[in-house]
């Protein structure tokens, strides 16, 4: 019951909360299904302390980890304290920024989906079908309409330096642990292959686009 007698609960605070949950709850589905096919996750090995080591990089590696988490959900929780007296109707921003939301958890979806059964079907080459085709990280891009549509959700009720949350996300992905882990991997293992030169030199980064000749800007 609202603490505010003739004022209805605000409803962006139920949706960011909704949001969040499905969010949640299908990472946490992908991961366990990830760990049921593959218990080891062999990007974590160097983390684990060697005999007689302190766990240091370990908690090193869940305390960023936690502070992800955090600063994630910074406009959420500043939203979900809003009082109905202060709070302010949504309108076709939000009804976008929600598009934009159930876009980017549709596509990242998608690309883990396919991305895992092509690496059950045994194939030992880079991952290029489906979303992959147009896209060498389209899980990421996902990930970061996510958090950008989450933003863009609250903002209307929360401080500016909430801005911190999708731009910490973005400054992860792109700069730290998502992308250039992965590029520098797939460099290492397939540089040395024509084919993964020509499939990385005219698929997008990140943003699922048709694929471009860039000596000759025709589409592929």
């Amino acid at each position: 019951r609202s603490s505010f007698p003739g004022k209805p609960l605000p409803v962006r605070p139920l949706i960011l909360g909704v949001a969040v949950g499905l969010w949640g709850t299908r990472l946490g589905l992908f991961l366990f299904n990830r760990i049921l096919n593959s218990p080891e996750d062999t990007r974590l090995s160097k983390f684990f302390p060697k005999e007689g080591e302190l766990p240091l990089r370990l908690a090193g590696f869940w305390t960023v980890q936690a502070l992800w988490g955090f600063i994630c959900m910074l406009p959420i929780s500043a939203a979900c304290r809003v009082t109905p007296h202060s709070s302010k109707p949504m309108g076709p921003a939000a009804g976008l920024a929600l598009a934009l939301f159930l876009g980017g958890l549709a596509c990242e979806s998608v690309a883990d989906a396919q991305k895992s059964a092509f690496k059950a079907s045994g194939s030992n080459r880079w991952c290029d079908t489906g979303l992959w085709y147009y896209s060498r990280h389209p899980n990421y891009f996902g990930e970061l309409c996510v958090w950008w549509s989450l933003f863009a959700l609250a903002s209307p009720v929360t401080p500016l330096w909430t801005l911190c949350s999708p731009l910490f996300s973005s400054l992860l992905i792109l700069g730290v642990s998502g992308v250039p882990i992965l590029e520098k991997k797939y460099d290492d293992k397939y540089g040395d292959n024509a084919e993964y030169q020509l499939y990385k030199r005219h698929t997008s980064l990140l943003l699922p686009l048709p694929k471009f000749d860039a000596s000759t800007s025709k589409e592929l």
